[in-house]
C-alpha cells in the first residue's frame, strides 16, 4: 500500500473516531432509558464569580455566598458544589437568582450534610436557565 493510502486511510479512522465520539457526548443516561438531546446554555455572560463562606463554631461551612452574577442570570438557577481533595464532592446545593440592579448575587445555606471548611479546595459553580 502506498504512503499516501496509508495516510487517507489513518485520517479516515481518526476522523470516524471523533465523529463517534462526539456523537456519544449527547447521550443522557436515564434511570430506565437512553436518550439523546441538546439543550441550550444560559447566555447570562458570566466571566467569574466570587464566593465567601460562613462558618461556624465547630468549624463547618453554614452559608456559602456568590457575588458577582451579571443581571442577565437573574431568575436562573446557581448550582453550587464543595469540593475537596482530588475534587471530590462534599456537598452542594442550588438557589434561584433573584431580581438585581448591578450585579446579583446569591446565598445557599444547605449543602446535603455537613461540610467541613477545612476539607473545602475548591466550589464549583453552575447555572441553569430558567
Amino acid at each position: 500500500m502506498s504512503i499516501l493510502g496509508k495516510t487517507l486511510g489513518s485520517g479516515l479512522a481518526v476522523a470516524a473516531t471523533f465523529a463517534a465520539t462526539a456523537a456519544a457526548a449527547t447521550l443522557a443516561v436515564g434511570s430506565t432509558s437512553l436518550s439523546a438531546g441538546s439543550t441550550s446554555v444560559p447566555a447570562c455572560g458570566i466571566s467569574s464569580l466570587t464566593a465567601t463562606r460562613t462558618v461556624d463554631n465547630s468549624g463547618n461551612v453554614t452559608r456559602v455566598s456568590v457575588a458577582g452574577i451579571p443581571t442577565a442570570c437573574s431568575g436562573e438557577t446557581l448550582s453550587v458544589t464543595l469540593a475537596g481533595a482530588a475534587n471530590a464532592s462534599l456537598g452542594g446545593g442550588s438557589a434561584t437568582i433573584g431580581g438585581c440592579a448591578a450585579t446579583c448575587s446569591a446565598s445557599l445555606a444547605s449543602f446535603g450534610g455537613t461540610v467541613s471548611a477545612a476539607s473545602v479546595t475548591k466550589y464549583s459553580f453552575g447555572v441553569t436557565g430558567a
